[in-house]
């Protein structure tokens, strides 16, 4: 029952990567725009569906903290600076964007939903290289002392997936609006630097690094891939393959870790050792689990009714 709900958090975070993912580069990309015509229309774009994409993050921190409160934490607890980084950023931009439109001086407004575009983006890639490096768990089963963020890989994990985003939010207004093809070059080189880094460091806790290895080349390919398709639907399909991936990547080479002790190998948190009890997992079973099916139906819908060009600015 544990393995089950890991999978499904990892479903909930890798949708939301792709999606929630999606409004963050767009987010980004709002300084490159030309006016505030076409920043209006890369905002429209992605209205009709920016709340929907945001409940992924909700409904994975939910399952997170629910089936899986020992990994909640302590992970949590290592990566704190990263994880306020992220809520604070979920919310200047939800805020952003609804407010932009109430403003006088909508300057202000693009340069602080841009901003926590970035944060947000770049707080996701911290908290997946704390994961690949390890947490100082000690044999009491508890984190003393906060993640090394010293480290160069882990930031350069960081800046892989700002890139990646960017380029998944260039491929939807390229879809949407008819923007120009993103280029996905400089993405898949710098994600290329940190599978590199990550070989040569060989963190403990990584006990699969062929799967982790293979699934992360993938990513690297549909970025670099994306900038050669003809077809905008394809291009964005590619680029949210690519944002998708690193979630499976860096489960598939921690399992059945989730997460790894830097100080005692030991202390190294498994799949069953951070889930909830048996009990609770069959409460979540009966209550949550019906609702994944609802959720999805209902973004697929919201996707399917939105699905044509809104309007051309480039």
């Amino acid at each position: 029952m544990s393995t089950l709900w890991y999978c499904i958090l990892g479903a909930l975070f890798a949708a939301y990567f792709v999606l929630g993912g999606l409004d963050q580069g767009v987010a980004m990309l709002l300084p490159t725009m030309r006016g505030d015509g076409e920043r209006r229309a890369a905002l429209n774009a992605i209205g009709p569906m920016f709340l929907g994409n945001e409940v992924w993050a909700v409904g994975a921190a939910g399952v997170l903290i629910a089936a899986f409160p020992r990994l909640e934490g302590e992970l949590f607890t290592a990566a704190y600076p990263a994880v306020v980084a992220a809520v604070l950023g979920l919310l200047a931009l939800n805020a952003g964007v609804q407010l932009r439109s109430r403003g006088r001086r909508r300057g202000g407004f693009d340069a602080l939903i841009a901003a926590a575009g970035l944060t947000l983006a770049a707080a996701w890639g911290l908290l997946f290289g704390v994961l690949l490096h390890g947490v100082p768990i000690t044999a009491d089963g508890h984190v003393h002392g906060l993640a090394p963020f010293a480290d160069p890989v882990v930031w350069l994990t960081a800046a892989a997936n700002v890139l990646l985003v960017l380029a998944h939010g260039g491929a939807y207004l390229h879809w949407k609006l008819g923007a120009r093809r993103p280029r996905g070059l400089v993405a898949g080189a710098v994600a290329a630097l940190a599978l590199a880094g990550w070989w040569i460091e060989a963190p403990a806790g990584v006990r699969n690094p062929v799967a982790g290895t293979v699934l992360a080349i993938a990513c690297v390919a549909a970025v670099i891939g994306a900038g050669r398709l003809r077809r905008p639907g394809a291009v964005f399909a590619a680029t949210a393959v690519a944002c998708a991936l690193p979630v499976v990547a860096a489960a598939s080479a921690l399992f059945p870790a989730v997460l790894a002790s830097t100080l005692d190998p030991g202390a190294t948190v498994t799949v069953d050792g951070a889930a909830a009890g048996a009990d609770t997992l069959r409460l979540l079973a009966l209550g949550a689990a019906p609702l994944l099916p609802v959720l999805v139906a209902v973004q697929a819908a919201c996707w399917w009714l939105f699905r044509r060009r809104t309007a051309r600015y480039w």
